[in-house]
């Protein structure tokens, strides 16, 4: 139940953050995915039945702050969480000797998830009949390289502060067995 409530909160901040952060990097009018960025981040930690969840609640918190279509944010937030897993599973088994390849595979993942994503927002478009040009797809290609570039740098983060805890653990565990032996 506690895992479930964490990813429900973590998916609410996310949505936060992607309705009212993402405006302040956006880049030629364009807003980076920060829901791509925190479900391939969070089926590192969560797997396949993690995204799978975190995907859906993201996507229905989404479609109640947008006047999208009903449940197309849903449906596409819970493939990419699901999916996002899978490919991981895949790029762990081509990548297995590299020594850094946590982040290529973020990269690739992000990369791959957004393009998804991004076509099926202009496939929405193009339904309700909404002009398509070059502007949409230079859109598309910003958002992607934005998305990628961001995964990477808060893969490096998350990163950071794994070591950094896993760092304390040690330090606390070696403190308590210095008392120990000079309280003989």
């Amino acid at each position: 139940m506690t895992r479930f409530l964490k990813l429900f909160f973590l998916s609410l901040l996310v949505c936060v953050l992607q309705t009212e952060v993402a405006r302040y990097f956006r880049i030629f009018t364009v807003a980076p995915d920060f829901m791509i960025i925190f479900l391939v981040l969070l089926t590192d930690e969560y797997g396949l039945f993690g995204g799978f969840v975190a995907g859906a609640l993201v996507g229905l918190f989404y479609d109640t702050t947008t006047g999208y279509a009903p449940a197309i944010n849903l449906v596409t937030y819970t493939f990419i969480g699901y999916i996002s897993a899978l490919i991981r599973g895949g790029l762990n088994n081509a990548f297995r000797k590299m020594k850094h390849k946590r982040f290529l595979e973020y990269a690739i993942i992000t990369f791959s998830m957004t393009m998804v994503r991004e076509f099926v927002y202009i496939g929405y478009l193009f339904l309700v009949g909404a002009e398509q040009g070059y502007v949409t797809f230079f859109r598309m290609f910003v958002c992607v390289i934005l998305t990628t570039v961001l995964v990477i740098l808060a893969a490096a983060a998350v990163d950071l502060f794994r070591r950094t805890r896993q760092r304390r653990k040690e330090m606390r565990k070696k403190d308590a067995e210095f008392r120990r032996i000079n309280i003989k």
